[in-house]
């Protein structure tokens, strides 16, 4: 069985928990959790015909994140997620900042998600399929998630365990496609 560790990072209020909750459970709540440190998950996933135990490390606390202590539980990660909040342009900038911060400290790039949350409140939306498009083209793969309506969650954190097993690369994408009501979230299932 191989190991991996992969951090999950974001504003507070993004949604961090919420998606590992999906994940690990299906599960969603409605109670805000609110946390500092580190809350760390095990799950175990298959990847064709290998075993993949996944450690999730919710790296909780806005405090840390600003007085830079959250580098510390970077160490040995395999993969990161950052996650923005859609309804709120700030969590963009706090995520990219976090993602400059990560390649800084490790010197080292490492296969590396942008999951966008909260797609079923799209009409709140502050975040354009634009500004995402321009994400994509800085060298990050994007992806849009609904932990409320389990969107787009279990095929981020598929996509991320299959690039860390070497079967697929994180390849530039589609600009995402936008209907009459707002964003198409249902889940791509490219390779």
């Amino acid at each position: 069985m191989y190991n991996k560790k992969v951090c999950i990072l974001g504003a507070r209020g993004v949604g961090k928990t919420s998606l590992i909750e999906r994940f690990l459970s299906g599960s969603f709540s409605e109670v805000y959790r609110t946390g500092t440190g580190a809350n760390i998950d095990k799950v175990e996933v298959d990847v064709d015909r290998d075993k993949l135990q996944l450690m999730l490390w919710d790296i909780h606390g806005e405090d840390q994140q600003a007085s830079r202590g959250y580098l510390n539980y970077l160490k040995g990660a395999s993969a990161f997620i950052y996650v923005v909040d859609g309804t709120r342009i700030e969590t963009l900038a706090t995520a990219n900042k976090l993602r400059q911060e990560t390649a800084k400290h490790l010197g080292s790039v490492k296969p590396s998600i942008m999951l966008f949350n909260k797609a079923d409140l799209v009409s709140q939306w502050k975040i354009s399929p634009e500004i995402i498009s321009n994400v994509e083209s800085n060298g990050i793969f994007a992806r849009l998630t609904s932990c409320r309506e389990d969107s787009g969650v279990d095929t981020a954190f598929g996509l991320l365990a299959r690039v860390m097993m070497g079967r697929t690369a994180l390849m530039p994408v589609m600009p995402i496609p936008v209907s009459k009501q707002g964003f198409d979230v249902k889940p791509d299932l490219r390779p």
